[in-house]
């Protein structure tokens, strides 16, 4: 008797898993992705990765409305905020870059902007409807307890809209690919290393094990929208390389910027390459980024 009950209990488990929904997956259309970088490139006309990947989570964020009041974790300057939600007022902005607290304050869009970490944030409990992480946790320490921070000041039920890097993100930075093959393995490496520690990334994680994490700290993770492709990533990850690689005591982005400005109409000339490169793309279902959109479990 005992045995049978064992099995039934077996069986309800594995129909549980099997039924369990995983998250849904959204592909971008072109024309979702072009219209986003057409309003993105007038905030960053001559930064052309700023451009492409911003363009990128603007499309996924524009399928999306978030009740206030809204936590913006890492919030930079605010600019982006601003352009992804203009009339959004009931908003607080934390990052932990002293050098932007300004900036952020100045923007206008937040009610308050703390200088604090996402682990270690001394804000009220069940604070927010909201929280909204654009490409921030990457480059966090203590994932954990971000993410735990995270659930602890949104309300029941409250949603979590997120931006990452995937594992793809330093597989598809193809200027340390050529450095590899015109200078030996260690040049390479030398320049994933350079790369990585510049943008302080701590986490690059296949998408479904940042749905395991995000899931695992009290999240029910609903939608998933894979964002740059490999064609247009290899793209953006080859200029933002370039663009942060030391150059006389500056960044060889410098120069670059001096040559795009000096291109007529170069944001159109760019989204056109950019448009191309879509059209070209074999798959729509593999990024070197992921936005998530997860409900707080109650």
């Amino acid at each position: 008797m005992l045995g049978l009950v064992m099995k039934l209990i077996t069986i309800g488990n594995l129909r549980s898993l099997i039924s369990r929904e995983h998250p849904k997956m959204t592909p971008l259309s072109i024309d979702e992705v072009m219209n986003a970088y057409h309003d993105v490139s007038t905030l960053y006309p001559f930064a052309p990765s700023m451009s492409i990947w911003r363009a990128w989570e603007l499309a996924a964020y524009r399928r999306y409305k978030l009740p206030g009041p809204i936590l913006d974790l890492g919030c930079g300057d605010g600019q982006y905020f601003k352009l992804v939600w203009p009339s959004i007022k009931d908003v607080v902005g934390i990052d932990i870059d002293s050098s932007i607290i300004d900036s952020a304050v100045a923007s206008g869009v937040y009610t308050s902007v703390l200088e604090t970490s996402a682990a270690n944030m001394s804000i009220a409990d069940s604070s927010f409807n909201s929280v909204f992480a654009n490409c921030s946790l990457e480059h966090m320490d203590d994932l954990d307890s971000v993410l735990a921070n995270v659930r602890r000041v949104l309300r029941p039920n409250g949603a979590f809209l997120l931006s990452v890097v995937t594992d793809k993100f330093l597989e598809w930075v193809t200027l340390a690919d050529i450095a590899s093959l015109l200078d030996g393995p260690a040049r390479g490496s030398s320049i994933i290393n350079h790369y990585s520690s510049y943008h302080h990334l701590v986490t690059a994680l296949p998408p479904e094990r940042w749905v395991s994490r995000i899931e695992s700290a009290g999240f029910n993770v609903l939608e998933h929208t894979p964002i740059m492709p490999e064609l247009v990533s290899r793209l953006d990850l080859f200029v933002d390389c370039l663009w942060h690689q030391p150059d006389t005591g500056k960044e060889f982005g410098a120069k670059l910027h001096e040559s795009f400005k000096s291109i007529p109409h170069f944001p159109e000339v760019l989204g056109d390459i950019v448009k191309a490169l879509l059209v070209a793309e074999k798959s729509a279902t593999v990024g070197s980024g992921a936005v998530f959109y997860a409900k707080r479990k109650s």
